[in-house]
């Protein structure tokens, strides 16, 4: 199966076009700041895996989950944070998120996660 794309979402642009640059070659991918800004996109542009920051501003990583599983159950979302805890991840991972990604992580970490949310 071919990838329909990938999807950024981070409200800080140095993390967002860092995992771009890695992933640009490999996958079609495009990038959103904020949650609304990602829903816009995902309306018009069907991804298979959206990698979603947990903390940003106005609507978090969780509260976006739940909407962007709820409107396209079948896209695998990998959550992005720097302060992981046990509790978080567990809870997201039940909530839908195919995985959680903790920052900083390297390139061989990010390809192998996406490469497996691709394949479920």
């Amino acid at each position: 199966m071919e990838c329909r794309g990938i999807l950024i979402v981070d409200d800080e642009i140095a993390p967002r076009e860092s995992i771009r640059a890695v992933l640009k070659d490999k996958y079609t991918v495009a990038t959103a700041s904020g949650v609304e800004e990602a829903l816009k996109y995902l309306a018009e542009n069907p991804v298979d895996v959206v990698m979603l920051d947990l903390k940003m501003p106005k609507i978090d990583g969780i509260t976006a989950l739940l909407e962007i599983k709820k409107r396209y159950p079948k896209t695998e979302i990998i959550l992005l944070t720097a302060y992981a805890t046990l509790a978080i991840i567990k809870k997201v991972l039940e909530l839908g998120a195919f995985g959680c990604l903790i920052k900083p992580f390297d390139k061989d970490e990010l390809l192998d996660i996406v490469d497996r949310a691709l394949k479920k």
